[in-house]
């Protein structure tokens, strides 16, 4: 069972920090009113902190960005490790979780002592709607949208983010796979697009990052790869700059196809407000896994000056065939996964992180 490091009803909520069994090295996990913010697992820590990256590595010019739910800080850590960010705006609905932060100072860098974090409590969409501040990014990552965030995920909150941005600034977004029906899923995305014309999907792990900018996005390589060299160096993350682009799985030619009939989530039809217990189903995680990764196209769309173009082949094979298995690992067969990561080690050598994921994932086995 897990142990309770720390337990404190608040106002905004009740907050539970729990760790897993294995000792002081085992994975940790917080929770708002029983919903999990995150966990210190490999496959949440990536995708937060891509949350956070890809906007840099893309190009972005920022001094002041504002995140939208601080969690267990590592987004915002990410964001900060960009010596050029001047002011870090955060605002919290349950701003508790900043004293609960020093338990995950090793991801987070202790962020929650940053001079130029300045977190506030509140709404995060009040926020938008009242405050006159533009700014360069806008980062969310909220709790799921059908566990009481799906106002951040409608037609209106991009529209809003969208005009709080200044010209050429960014919003990047953490988008589930879990607990969402895949036509619904299909509609965040296609309600993200219907707003950001160049939208992009990129893919860590289980889990996926929206990114828009306002205006256009096209990424030359070579900046890209410049830039990724360029930033503070973080053992909890991975970043060769063809590994990274491998995780695109969408850009905004193939979000354009999406069928007709998919929906747009707007605050009047809000899809994630209504949804189906059938969300709760395990089987949409791998279902929507699984449409990222047979639709994924768009890196020659949206790199410019790829340098080596059969690497590059190399990494996005490696990603989808280490993607197909996470299929079997989400359904318990591990044996299967841990084959397909051999799969994907071999074709895609140049990929220094699979040999981790294999030590990562055969430890977790053997316990």
């Amino acid at each position: 069972e897990k142990r309770i490091l720390e337990y404190r009803e608040t106002v905004e909520g009740t907050l539970v920090v729990g760790r897993e069994p294995g000792g002081n090295s085992a994975a940790l996990s917080t929770y708002v009113n029983n919903s999990a913010v995150i966990g210190s697992s490999y496959d949440a820590i990536k995708v937060v902190k891509m949350v956070g990256h890809l906007p840099f590595f893309a190009g972005l010019k920022c001094k002041n960005a504002l995140v939208v739910g601080f969690g267990i800080g590592v987004t915002t850590s990410a964001i900060a490790s960009h010596k050029e960010v001047e002011r870090i705006d955060c605002i919290e609905l349950v701003a508790g979780l900043k004293d609960a932060a020093h338990y995950y100072s090793g991801l987070n860098n202790n962020i929650q002592n940053d001079p130029r974090l300045n977190i506030m409590s509140g709404d995060g969409r009040h926020y938008l709607q009242l405050t006159g501040s533009k700014y360069d990014l806008i980062s969310s990552d909220p709790t799921h949208p059908i566990l009481g965030s799906g106002s951040l995920y409608t037609k209106e909150y991009f529209q809003l983010c969208k005009s709080k941005l200044n010209p050429g600034g960014m919003v990047s977004q953490y988008l589930p796979l879990h607990k969402l029906l895949p036509a619904d899923f299909k509609s965040i995305i296609k309600t993200f697009h219907s707003i950001f014309p160049n939208a992009s999907v990129w893919l860590g792990h289980n889990h996926a990052v929206l990114l828009g900018a306002n205006g256009p996005l096209n990424i030359d390589f070579l900046l890209w790869s410049e830039n990724i060299s360029q930033s503070a160096k973080d053992p909890y993350f991975y970043d060769n700059p063809y590994s990274l682009a491998a995780c695109l799985v969408l850009d905004s030619t193939m979000i354009a196809q999406f069928p007709d009939e998919t929906r747009l989530n707007t605050d009047n039809h809000p899809i994630t407000e209504s949804f189906k217990l059938s969300s709760f189903d395990s089987r949409n995680l791998t279902q929507n896994l699984s449409l990222l990764n047979l639709s994924r196209d768009g890196i020659k769309r949206l790199f410019g000056q790829i340098p080596d173009q059969a690497m590059m082949e190399h990494f996005v094979e490696g990603n989808r065939i280490f993607t197909y298995g996470l299929g079997y690992e989400l359904s318990g067969n591990r044996i299967v996964f841990l084959e397909k990561l051999r799969e994907a080690a071999t074709i895609n050598p140049e990929n220094e992180e699979y040999p981790f994921l294999l030590r990562y994932y055969s430890g977790r086995l053997a316990n």
